[in-house]
């Protein structure tokens, strides 16, 4: 299906959605005259016939209106909750119409602090930020999920076996466009419902992972005594056996020693209310994972076993914690916690369970959400590749000969209708590549177009190419260099900086080979000592552990084809005809035959000599 074809069918279902949320408004409207209605009926009916009939026919009266009152409020929230989810549907296809287009204002941004300036590629191959390739693929509704996405696409070593798994899993999720929105769009229902005061994940895994508190059995066991104590000595001085103090006085030892073990029971009722509520969020979205039917997608049963498996699926735990965090509750009920308590160890009791079912608890519910998370990470690349369907999977090869070689290879961040796509190569003994051209003829673009697609590979993704296979390589750039007022570094000499690390890792033999960009070589200096020292680093560089490509506008290095066996030189052109100028952004063999610089301030008014 064509890109075009693919908006138009994502438009007409945001029309039907729009349509039927229509219908279920004017239900809702209905809903409410008749719960209006119906309310009224109730007080007419017991205004008007109170002592007119017979008692039980009135009581039975009353009850038959409350319960049809009752059904009707609850089939007018389901038709409320129906309509908010296809809002939420319809901001999911909307979304998925924004990442086509390349709409960034339509695609939820992603928020990421870390300083990326010593990072190998993600800064200068866009990888993170807005406007980058995480914040048009990512998905993800959860922090983990957008974490273990960006992990996948800024992976410095890259492992065959993980890569493969995610390939085969992104195939099987890809055909589940219904399974993957469904998931969206509870999840984004879940999050409208949640609090600022609701606990995290995060803050709900700090919790359950500190230290279980003991010593419970002791203070049980004498507080039941004191209790057992108490209401027998109530009964006989209710009888006349005993004297009214006698329960007195054990009732006030029970209290002061359950005051003297406050600290066991210190935090039950918001730790069990938290838990109420979080997993009250997340039933829906793990109870929808639960039920889905992998029929023989053997990679995704296996991935999704841990909330299908008998032993570990979620509905068995939560029922069981849901019954004990219900009990633990008592405390929001301030009439009856007291009397409770005032008898029975009630806290004591279910903060000595809560302990155990901390300790059962935890392991689960971390494997539910790091599977989770991953899960949300994988739709976010199966969705990437449901909306780029001529888009292909790469292959991973040990080819000794042909160490990468594309087809049609395309920047995914280009608009489909301003991309221009080339074919390219690397073959062992040609691996180092001196790409000339003039200004804005699209060096930079296609240095970024392999690496970026290398990104996509490594991380299980499919790529902007008719056809790529590759080798396995750790990835390093020097495109984006920015010098430092902070550290007091010039550009220059922070793009030093960068090409002395770039030799360190290429003097790493251990590791995978290196595929490196380097932009503009020493584009901080003059001309004579940038000659010199681009010289001089490409002989370095030349037959070193790796593969490289590097930009330069210099035009004289091309004669170091020569020289370095390892060398070849590739350009990019451009044409100029009456007075405009046009790039085809073709790679092509051997040096840039022209420059523009000073054709471009000709034709800007500039004075050229």
């Amino acid at each position: 299906m064509s890109r075009k074809k693919q908006i138009q069918r994502l438009q007409r279902f945001c029309e039907h959605i729009a349509q039927k949320t229509e219908r279920l408004e004017e239900y809702s409207h209905r809903y409410s005259w008749v719960r209006g209605v119906t309310f009224f009926a109730i007080l007419a009916f017991g205004y008007f016939t109170s002592g007119a009939i017979n008692d039980y026919v009135y009581v039975f009266g009353i009850l038959v209106g409350i319960i049809g009152f009752l059904y009707l409020a609850d089939r007018h929230q389901k038709v409320h909750k129906a309509i908010e989810k296809l809002g939420y549907l319809k901001e999911v296809k909307q979304q998925h119409i924004a990442r086509l287009q390349l709409d960034w204002k339509g695609i939820p941004k992603r928020r990421y602090d870390k300083d990326l300036k010593d990072h190998s590629f993600a800064n200068d191959l866009d990888i993170v930020g807005n406007y980058s390739l995480h914040h048009m693929v990512d998905t993800s509704l959860y922090e983990g999920g957008s974490q273990k996405l960006l992990n996948w696409l800024m992976n410095e070593f890259p492992v065959e076996e993980d890569i493969m798994q995610r390939q085969e899993l992104v195939q099987d999720l890809i055909p589940l466009q219904a399974f993957r929105d469904k998931l969206s769009v509870i999840g984004r229902y879940t999050q409208s419902h949640t609090s600022e005061k609701d606990w995290t994940e995060k803050q709900m895994l700090v919790w359950l992972r500190q230290p279980e508190r003991t010593g419970y059995k002791l203070p049980l066991l004498i507080l039941s005594g004191l209790s057992v104590s108490t209401l027998t000595m109530a009964t006989l001085a209710w009888i006349g056996m005993l004297p009214v103090i006698a329960p007195l006085a054990s009732l006030l030892m029970y209290l002061s020693y359950y005051k003297l073990s406050s600290d066991k029971i210190a935090g039950l009722f918001d730790a069990a209310y938290q838990m109420e509520k979080m997993l009250g969020r997340f039933r829906e979205l793990l109870l929808h994972v639960e039920e889905f039917e992998v029929s023989n997608k053997q990679s995704l049963a296996q991935l999704l076993k841990v909330f299908q498996s008998a032993e570990t699926k979620p509905s068995v735990y939560l029922r069981k914690v849901e019954k004990l965090t219900g009990a633990a509750s008592l405390q929001a009920n301030q009439v009856v916690w007291p009397l409770v308590n005032l008898i029975l160890p009630w806290d004591m009791y279910y903060s000595m369970k809560m302990e155990k079912l901390k300790k059962e608890f935890e392991p689960r519910l971390t494997e539910w959400l790091d599977t989770f998370y991953e899960l949300e990470a994988l739709n976010s690349l199966a969705n990437f590749g449901a909306l780029h369907r001529a888009y292909t999977f790469p292959e991973l090869t040990n080819d000794s000969e042909i160490l990468f070689e594309a087809k049609e290879l395309g920047h995914p961040l280009i608009p489909a209708n301003q991309k221009v796509t080339n074919n390219f190569k690397v073959e062992e003994g040609k691996d180092l590549f001196l790409i000339t051209g003039s200004n804005m003829a699209g060096k930079s673009t296609f240095l970024r177009t392999v690496g970026i697609n290398l990104c996509l590979a490594f991380a299980g993704a499919p790529v902007n190419a008719v056809a790529l296979k590759t080798n396995l390589f750790r990835v390093f750039t020097s495109i984006n260099v920015k010098d430092s007022l902070e550290g007091g570094l010039s550009h220059f000499y922070a793009e030093v900086r960068r090409l002395r690390t770039l030799l360190d890792k290429l003097g790493n033999e251990e590791e995978l080979p290196l595929f490196y960009f380097v932009d503009e070589i020493f584009k901080g200096t003059n001309n004579r000592e940038r000659f010199q020292g681009s010289t001089a680093f490409l002989k370095e560089i030349a037959g070193k552990h790796g593969v490289g490509m590097v930009s330069t506008h210099d035009l004289e290095l091309a004669s170091l084809e020569k020289e370095i066996p390892e060398l070849s030189n590739w350009h990019f052109a451009e044409t100029i005809e009456n007075g405009r100028m046009s790039f085809e952004y073709k790679i092509k063999e051997g040096p840039c035959p022209t420059t523009n610089a000073l054709k471009i301030m000709k034709m800007e008014g500039l004075p050229v000599e």
